[in-house]
């Protein structure tokens, strides 16, 4: 199964190069780890920022930690009328169906030595061209409104950043995981390795095994399973099995957000 995608749209200086530079900085050093991405200059591969990651390492201490991630793509500048090819419009409009949910960057900075491609702020301007444009283009995807401006505060319907510093960034990345319907899920592997999954809300045990390793699915016999929560109050897998906290669960079983699963296969 091939990672999930979230597409960088908006107008042209917006900040969206300067976002998806921000989203950089947070991406896996070591890409070659994780299976079936495909990295071209303008996918990036970034961490998930996750506490109960470092809470889990804090208590296990293990050699080998890898967090959960989620792939950003910036895509090329929208203008108005791109559904009839102006601008890169047919070149953004292919590359935008290929993604499974949409940030849209809005300008909301004062910038002398960066133009408005249309003249003057306005971020519900902005927000509705790109909107007519995709909507024009038969373009129906889940979208997050990112207003890009200096002061990082609360502003209704949009969720606020400042790309130049960075600020922000952290709580965008959580916010388009949930905007693709994600869960995490953890597996320790012999105290050595402590590793966050992604998985769609909804999955069950067994395609839990496959994100882990598709012999794990293919050989699966049962889950081990408990709860975040349950296993940082006994203090260890070890503990936890003693006083009974584990709970058996079959390949059907949906897994919760959270969970912290062992799988039992045979080959």
């Amino acid at each position: 199964m091939s990672s999930l995608q979230v597409g960088i749209v908006g107008l042209p200086n917006s900040g969206k190069s300067t976002l998806f530079n921000a989203l950089l900085k947070r991406q896996v050093a070591n890409v070659a780890s994780y299976p079936f991405t495909t990295i071209e200059p303008n996918v990036g591969v970034v961490v998930v920022p996750d506490e109960r990651l470092k809470k889990l390492a804090e208590m296990i201490k293990p050699e080998k930690l890898t967090s959960a991630t989620v792939n950003f793509i910036d895509i090329a500048g929208l203008v108005k009328n791109a559904h009839q090819g102006e601008g890169l419009g047919n070149q953004f409009l292919a590359k935008i169906r290929e993604v499974d949910a949409i940030v849209q960057v809005i300008r909301g900075f004062k910038d002398e030595s960066v133009s408005h491609y249309y003249g003057s702020l306005d971020p519900q301007r902005d927000k509705e061209i790109v909107e007519i444009e995709l909507a024009l283009g038969e373009i129906k995807k889940p979208t997050l409104y990112l207003l890009n401006q200096d002061e990082v505060r609360p502003v209704e319907g949009f969720l606020v950043v400042n790309a130049k510093t960075g600020e922000g960034v952290e709580e965008l990345i959580q916010a388009a995981y949930q905007l693709l319907e994600l869960i995490t899920f953890y597996t320790i592997k012999g105290g050595k390795e402590v590793a966050a999954w992604s998985l769609k809300e909804g999955s069950s045990a067994f395609e839990a095994a496959a994100k882990v390793h598709t012999e794990m699915a293919q050989g699966f016999i049962k889950a081990e399973v408990i709860g975040y929560d349950d296993l940082v109050a006994t203090g260890g897998w070890q503990a936890a099995k003693t006083k009974g906290k584990i709970r058996l669960e079959g390949r059907d079983y949906l897994v919760k957000n959270g969970e912290v699963i062992e799988f039992k296969f045979g080959h």
